[in-house]
């Protein structure tokens, strides 16, 4: 078997430098990362970042199990020279060669999200001048602190780098005011114990709410319900797959899901209001499960031109599984960090998470605060006394909170609550209060 070892980061003045190793035959891959602190001085100055290049990927193939009789293909990148003379001294056969394909794809996507998730915006996945000015923009932004993650080893950071400043691009870049991000529940707009089946008016009770905010542009974010979920287990689609019946189930779900969103556009049609679907499968690549890409020029153009931009959680290309399911939940707080919205709202049919089902138990406690402090004693409380089928209703909202908290900015807020009331979504925007359950990083 063969064994491929690549970089990304090397040429970016921001962050460290991204290893992938990869094993061709079959599509296992580790990454790493040498730290930002290898490439500041005095590290960089004296090289360390090529013993903890070694270092890292000698654990990647510890990770994969890499014997000495497998060939390794390592890029001739100069911050792979540690590794190519490591291995070789270690009895590895070592081709130095340009790498292409897959691995590039990967590590340069890891490498990029990394750069997302600390907030610079519109980043290109193929490095290049718009990808590096992006970088020294972001930190010019915010210099003070933002220094620290940067090259700042380069011999031409403190004579050039540290000092650029950007010219046209702030002047002729339109601003965009932070979207409301509203995620409409699969079990609200849908039936979910039978397939493919609306609740058509409470979609147009949503939208009519949705359509009266003006002071803000509007995301809207729709889940699969009824439509996507069955065929997705029937065919265990999150798992990914190749086959040829996968591949069906993956046709099939796109089809289900298109059925409804044309059942949600219609319903912004009737109101006059312009909104535009975007499908979430054109725009998203995931590695593992998790969404690695997300090409977002479409739809910011749409929202500077006042359109309400729909996506929906749907069956996106994933370069780990071939496919995958990535929710509308997970999407939502994707965009809340790229587009810096401060406020994301979950339209449920309750206005809240409760203690216990509020439908059957009159008495049951809405939790008005969530963070992640009191996460595990606040559903300690909910299991106590609860059945088997409250227990796995628990246990799905678990995962929604802990997809929720894992991408929530720290100046942004998560409402769960029901905004099919008049005036609802308004008071929200406004900052007055409505029954909900409020879910931040800090109390």
């Amino acid at each position: 078997m063969t064994i491929q070892v690549d970089d990304a980061g090397w040429g970016d003045p921001v962050g460290g430098v991204f290893l992938g190793v990869f094993r061709v035959d079959t599509n296992e891959y580790v990454v790493k990362e040498i730290e930002v602190v290898h490439f500041q001085e005095p590290n960089f100055d004296n090289k360390t970042f090529l013993a903890r290049g070694l270092e890292l990927v000698l654990e990647a193939f510890n990770c994969l199990g890499v014997t000495l009789d497998e060939p390794i293909q390592v890029c001739r990148g100069v911050v792979l020279d540690g590794v190519r003379e490591g291995l070789n001294a270690k009895g590895y056969e070592v081709i130095p060669t340009k790498i292409e394909g897959q691995l590039q794809e990967l590590v340069e996507a890891n490498f990029v999200e990394s750069l997302r998730q600390m907030g610079i915006r519109d980043i290109p996945r193929v490095s290049g001048k718009e990808r590096f000015f992006r970088q020294l923009e972001w930190i010019q932004d915010d210099l003070e602190h933002r220094e620290r993650y940067a090259k700042t080893g380069w011999k031409n950071w403190p004579t050039k780098l540290r000092n650029w400043r950007p010219k046209w691009r702030r002047k002729h870049r339109a601003s965009l005011k932070p979207p409301i991000i509203i995620k409409l529940g699969g079990s609200v707009i849908s039936d979910k114990t039978q397939r493919s089946t609306p609740r058509i008016e409470t979609i147009q009770q949503l939208i009519s709410e949705i359509v009266a905010i003006e002071s803000h542009p509007v995301v809207v974010i729709h889940g699969g319900g009824s439509f996507g979920h069955f065929l997705a287990k029937d065919y265990q689609l999150r798992k990914g797959g190749r086959s040829q019946e996968k591949k069906i189930g993956v046709t099939k779900t796109a089809s289900e899901m298109t059925r409804l969103g044309h059942l949600i556009h219609g319903a912004f049609l009737k109101t006059g209001r312009p909104a535009v679907p975007i499908r979430s499968s054109s725009i998203i690549v995931a590695i593992d499960g998790r969404i690695s890409h997300m090409d977002l020029q479409a739809l910011r153009e749409f929202l500077r031109q006042r359109f309400i931009p729909i996506l929906s959680g749907d069956v996106v290309a994933d370069t780990v599984r071939g496919f995958t399911i990535v929710s509308g939940d997970q999407i939502a707080m994707y965009l809340a960090r790229l587009l810096h919205s401060k406020q994301v709202v979950f339209a449920t049919d309750v206005d809240g998470l409760y203690s216990a089902d509020p439908k059957e138990h009159p008495d049951a406690k809405r939790i008005d605060l969530i963070t992640p402090d009191t996460l595990d004693v606040i559903f300690n409380e909910i299991a106590v006394g609860a059945s088997s089928e409250a227990a796995d209703v628990t246990e799905g909202m678990r995962g929604k909170l802990d997809e929720i908290f894992k991408g929530l900015p720290d100046d942004c807020e998560v409402l769960i609550t029901d905004i099919r009331q008049p005036g609802t979504l308004e008071k929200i925007i406004h900052g007055r209060p409505v029954p909900a359950t409020h879910l931040r990083q800090h109390s």
